[in-house]
């Protein structure tokens, strides 16, 4: 595959996850306003809103943290990064993606262990009777797809790394 249909394909991604974010954000307000409509004129309550507005928050975090990790926006202490320029600024931008790859991947593979167990339960939600691996789901695509970003960034890193271009964007 080539470097442009990688590119593309990531632009792709990105442009759909950036969709959802936009929908969720949306039908997040909307299911607030007529809940809080529907309880203070006292015609009608939401049955289950409340939960319903947790668990989109929960999808909503963790597909912005894909972006944040792609954008290398995500939480981070850059002190020593800013500091540093060329190759040894390079090296270290590497090692950040490895170890955040590591723990990413890692928490991963225990999301998806544990919504194996909670599977195998048949747990659902007590207001809306949304099964419970739908929400826990949203830990495993978060971080898998952290993971997955921050691979690509590494893989361009090592080559920028390899090539002696130093500065990392």
């Amino acid at each position: 595959m080539s470097e442009s249909r990688i590119l593309r394909a990531e632009a792709l991604v990105v442009r759909l996850i950036g969709i959802l974010l936009g929908l969720g954000l949306l039908a997040m307000v909307f299911v607030n306003v007529a809940n809080a409509a529907g309880r203070y004129s006292g015609l009608f309550g939401l049955v289950g809103a409340d939960e319903l507005l947790v668990y989109g928050m929960i999808w909503i975090v963790m597909l912005g943290a894909i972006l944040a990790a792609r954008d290398r926006d995500h939480l981070s202490i850059n002190l020593l990064p800013s500091a540093m320029k060329g190759r040894p600024a390079a090296a270290l931008q590497v090692a950040i993606d490895v170890a955040t790859v590591t723990v990413s991947a890692f928490i991963a593979w225990h999301s998806f262990n544990f919504i194996e167990r909670i599977a195998g339960l048949n747990q659902s939600s007590m207001g809306l009777g949304i099964p419970m691996i739908v929400p826990h789901s949203a830990i495993l695509v978060g971080f898998t797809g952290i993971a997955a970003v921050t691979a690509l960034l590494t893989i361009v890193d090592i080559a920028r790394f390899a090539r002696a271009e130093g500065a990392i964007d």
